[in-house]
């Protein structure tokens, strides 16, 4: 097992001290067995001392849960649920995000607005720019912006985001701003304008799965 480890590391690709490792895990339950695997995971939360944060699908993918946890010094570590899930997968990630922020902003909030990408050959980068601009965009048009993480092994997404927001309808709701105001803050953030955003991501992307999910405590 500890061979298997050093391997992981060695040909894990190299990031910088600002990044941190993040362990994911998708599960979908088999047909009857939610409730216990709802259980199943808080026990696992409470043997990982609170340090996971618990996602459960509202609407927009085939998976029930999603579990971010940090990946410490030995990454690569999943725990089986398949004794009451049919799908499980469960991949690695980094973000220039803290641990210690993510799980402040999982447990300030209730609702998440998860989006997985699958980039067009040689455009992962270009993809993490675009979700830069983004972010821009969305502060400046005071909303709160999105956590990007890039997939290292594991899955075939290669970009992922995950929005904190209260509840779902303070997610849904836009704030009270003038046109001009959204027009002014898609040029700054680097789109020629405001409709040109989604025009703008779709050149960079083969797939996307946009999924609402909410806290599991």
């Amino acid at each position: 097992m500890k061979k298997i480890l050093i391997l992981i590391l060695v040909l894990l690709p190299s990031f910088s001290f600002a990044e941190e490792l993040y362990q994911v895990t998708l599960l979908r339950a088999a047909p009857g067995n939610f409730p216990e695997l709802i259980q199943q995971v808080k026990d696992y939360k409470k043997q990982q001392h609170g340090q996971l944060s618990i996602m459960r699908h509202s609407q927009g993918d085939h998976w029930d849960l999603m579990l971010l946890e940090p990946a410490g010094k030995t990454p690569y570590r999943p725990h089986d649920f398949r004794a009451l899930a049919d799908f499980q997968e469960t991949f690695l990630a980094k973000s220039n995000t803290a641990w210690s922020q993510l799980k402040q902003r999982s447990d300030n909030n209730e609702a998440y607005h998860i989006e997985m990408f699958q980039a067009l050959h040689g455009q992962v980068k270009n993809l993490y720019y675009e979700r830069e601009m983004e972010n821009q965009y969305l502060a400046l048009t005071q909303r709160p912006s999105n956590e990007i993480f890039e997939t290292l092994m594991g899955s075939d997404v290669d970009i992922f985001t995950i929005g904190y927001h209260k509840d779902l309808k303070s997610f849904a709701k836009d704030p009270d701003l003038a046109s001009e105001v959204f027009e002014k803050a898609a040029v700054t953030a680097g789109f020629k304008n405001r409709s040109e955003i989604s025009f703008y991501l779709r050149q960079l992307i083969l797939a996307h799965h946009d999924t609402l999910a909410t806290a599991v405590k």
